[in-house]
């Protein structure tokens, strides 16, 4: 018996199976439980009625949404045509490839006598070089140390004797003024005026450096700052020339005194001994009361007892003033360290 192709119960066509996919009845002549009656032939399958044609879409309607692309839908891959075979590699050539005209044959060696020279002795010669320059260098700076260095504008240091314009034989002659007797203050009421002072002097010394390389001037308030360290200085000899002070008001002085050179010493640098000292001053005052003071080679404050002097303005004249001291250190300026006053208010 021939299976059918079609289901007998719902005219569905069948497949390969023994069970209708539509309706699930067991298929004749593949399941033993559907074999059909002798004699009974196969319901054919109904008959499909003729589809209407499907009506055109109404104008204006809205096209359908876009879809995914199915596998079906991919178009077949048209694969571009094969390009040229690539070529070969280039093999570069092993033969040399002359221009031009061969080199010439170097020429023999006919025996200059020059002698080539080692390698070191360059190196020798920097070293050399080297050790003048640092010697020179440090010897600048002994001769120079602690800021004493002379000045561009500053000549070196005299080894003569000075001449002074003013001695203390041709100074004023001390008096006594023309004010009238001023009454000496108690012990307990003299006190420092120094701080008081405002110093003006003929001329400074340009600035330096010391040994640290710190820089140091020598300008008129260091006369009043109470450290023997710093000093105004002048160039050269500063015999006859005048430094005048200002107290402010008028007080009565009855001590004055000065530390007569540069009083800084640095192991082996004296820079007392280094600059010119001042070996002799005349104090003057308001009233033209005049005082003259000598000084000794120390490098310490040399104070003078002057009685009761009412004045507000203080005069030192320079009358004596040593030459330059000798040696590396020696300088050609004129310096002072310190100047003090006491006193009381009039």
């Amino acid at each position: 018996m021939t299976p059918p192709t079609y289901c007998t119960s719902c005219g569905h066509e069948l497949g390969i199976g023994r069970f209708c996919t539509n309706c699930g009845k067991p298929v004749p002549g593949r399941h033993p439980e559907a074999t059909p009656a002798a004699g009974v032939p196969p319901t054919p399958p109904p008959a499909a009625s003729p589809s209407a044609p499907a009506a055109p879409p109404p104008v204006g309607a809205v096209p359908p949404a876009a879809r995914y692309p199915l596998f079906a839908d991919a178009a077949t891959t048209v694969r571009s045509p094969a390009g040229p075979p690539p070529a070969a590699p280039f093999e570069p050539t092993t033969d040399p490839v002359t221009i031009g005209d061969p080199p010439a044959p170097p020429l023999p060696d006919r025996g200059t006598g020059r002698r080539e020279l080692p390698g070191w002795l360059p190196w020798a010669v920097g070293l050399v070089l080297l050790a003048l320059v640092t010697g020179l260098g440090g010897l600048v700076l002994t001769r120079a140390g602690d800021g004493e260095g002379r000045s561009s504008n500053v000549p070196g240091p005299q080894l003569t004797d000075t001449t002074n314009d003013r001695s203390p034989d041709s100074a004023l002659p001390d008096s006594e003024g023309t004010g009238g007797p001023v009454d000496e203050p108690e012990p307990g009421e003299v006190v420092e005026l120094t701080g008081r002072a405002r110093a003006q002097v003929p001329a400074v010394a340009g600035p330096s450096r010391d040994r640290q390389n710190n820089p140091v001037d020598f300008e008129a308030p260091n006369l009043l700052d109470g450290r023997p360290r710093t000093s105004w200085r002048m160039p050269g000899d500063g015999s006859g020339e005048t430094l005048t002070f200002d107290l402010g008001d008028e007080v009565v002085l009855t001590q004055v005194g000065l530390i007569n050179g540069y009083a800084k010493v640095d192991g082996p640098d004296n820079w007392y001994r280094g600059n010119r000292r001042i070996r002799a001053a005349q104090w003057e005052f308001d009233d033209g009361t005049r005082i003259t003071q000598e000084l000794a080679d120390q490098r310490t404050m040399q104070m003078i007892d002057i009685g009761a002097v009412a004045t507000t303005t203080v005069q030192l004249h320079l009358v004596t003033v040593t030459r330059p001291g000798r040696g590396p250190n020696g300088r050609d300026f004129t310096a002072i360290s310190e100047i003090r006053f006491l006193g009381a208010d009039s």
